[in-house]
C-alpha cells in the first residue's frame, strides 16, 4: 500500500514537474516572441525616407505667379552633366523631367498640392539616392522598374523577393557595398497581429502608410511582377481631400540661393521652373539633389531625377 501511494505521489510530482517545465517554456516561448516582434515593429515603423514638410523652408516662399510674365529659357536644349548638372546664369529657366515617388500609402499629386524644396533623409536615402542619380547613365532600364525597386526600399521589403529585373537593374544602379546593404536588408509580409501592434496609438496618416509597405511586401513575396497591381497597393486613389497651406506652383528659396518652383504632373514627370537672382554669378542646378515636399502630408513626396521628359523628345 505504501509503495502504491509513494508511485502515486512520484507520478504527482512528475505530472506537476512536467507542467512546471511546460509553463516555463511556454514563458520563455512568449517572451522571445514578443522580443521578435518587438525588433519587427521597430524595423515597420522606421522611416527608409523621412524627408517630410518640417524640413522645408516654409518663410522665403514666392506666390505661384512670380515670373508668370518672364521668358524663360528651356533647359532641355542646355548641355548638362551628372557631376556639375546645368550651369545656370542670372535669369529664368524651365525644365520638363522624369520624377520619383517616395511615399506609398498616399496621394498622387495634384493641383491642391504645392511644394518646396527638402533635403533626402532617412536610413535608406544614399541607396535610393543612388538609384535615381546613377538612372542618367542607364536609361535602358525603364522609369517603371527603377520606381518598383524604390517602393520596394521605402517598404522593407526582402531583396530576394523582387523579381528578376528588379534585382538586375539594381546591381547596375547600385555599387557592390550598397548592393550588400540592400541584400542583406528586408521583411516579409508582416501577420496582422503584429501590424496591429506597430500601428497602435499612430495617427491614421501613418497607420495608411504602414499598411501600404506592408501590402508592398506581400505583393512581392506573392511573386507578382504586374506595375499596375504593384502601383494600385502604393497609391491612394482619388485625391487629397485636406487643402494645401502652399499653392501649386509656389517658388520657394533653394539653400543654393535660387529659386524653384516644382509643379508635378501625376508621380512620374514634373516641370520644375528656376530663377537665379542677378545677385548670384551663377549656379550648378542639379535637379536629383532636389525632393519636392508638399505641404499637404498626406500626399507624396517626389524625387527628381536628371532625365529629361521634354515634350519635344515623345
Amino acid at each position: 500500500m505504501k509503495k502504491l501511494m509513494l508511485s502515486f505521489l512520484l507520478a504527482g510530482s512528475l505530472l506537476a514537474n512536467a507542467q512546471i517545465l511546460d509553463l516555463l517554456k511556454d514563458k520563455v516561448k512568449d517572451k522571445t516572441a514578443s522580443l521578435v516582434g518587438d525588433k519587427v515593429i521597430g524595423a515597420i515603423t522606421t522611416e527608409a525616407i523621412s524627408t517630410s514638410f518640417k524640413d522645408c523652408n516654409k518663410i522665403d516662399v514666392k506666390n505661384a505667379d512670380f515670373g508668370k510674365n518672364e521668358k524663360y529659357t528651356n533647359l532641355c536644349n542646355v548641355n548638362f552633366s551628372p557631376s556639375e548638372g546645368y550651369v545656370l546664369k542670372p535669369g529664368f529657366y524651365t525644365v520638363e523631367l522624369k520624377s520619383f515617388c517616395m511615399h506609398a500609402g498616399t496621394y498622387a499629386p495634384s493641383k491642391g498640392d504645392g511644394y518646396l524644396y527638402g533635403p533626402l533623409k532617412g536610413q535608406k536615402k544614399e541607396i535610393v539616392n543612388s538609384l535615381i542619380k546613377n538612372w542618367y547613365k542607364n536609361q535602358d532600364i525603364p522609369q517603371q522598374t527603377v520606381q518598383a525597386l524604390v517602393w520596394g526600399i521605402i517598404a522593407k521589403s526582402s531583396f530576394k523577393n523582387m523579381n528578376p529585373d528588379m534585382q538586375l537593374a539594381a546591381m547596375k544602379l547600385l555599387s557592390k557595398n550598397e548592393l550588400l546593404s540592400l541584400t542583406k536588408m528586408g521583411l516579409d509580409f508582416v501577420p496582422a497581429s503584429v501590424m496591429s501592434r506597430a500601428k497602435s496609438n499612430l495617427p491614421q496618416s501613418v497607420q495608411m502608410v504602414l499598411e501600404a509597405e506592408n501590402k508592398i511586401r506581400n505583393f512581392f513575396s506573392s511573386s507578382s511582377s504586374n506595375y499596375s497591381d504593384l502601383e494600385r497597393l502604393a497609391l491612394l486613389g482619388g485625391v487629397n481631400p485636406v487643402t494645401s497651406e502652399i499653392a501649386y506652383g509656389s517658388w520657394g528659396l533653394h539653400p543654393n540661393g535660387y529659386w524653384t518652383s516644382y509643379q508635378p504632373h501625376g508621380y512620374k514627370q514634373m516641370t520644375v521652373r528656376i530663377y537665379v537672382p542677378s545677385t548670384i554669378t551663377s549656379v550648378n542646378y542639379i535637379p536629383s539633389d532636389d525632393v519636392a515636399v508638399p505641404a499637404n502630408t498626406g500626399s507624396q513626396r517626389l524625387k527628381v531625377s536628371d532625365i529629361l521628359n521634354c515634350r519635344n523628345e515623345g
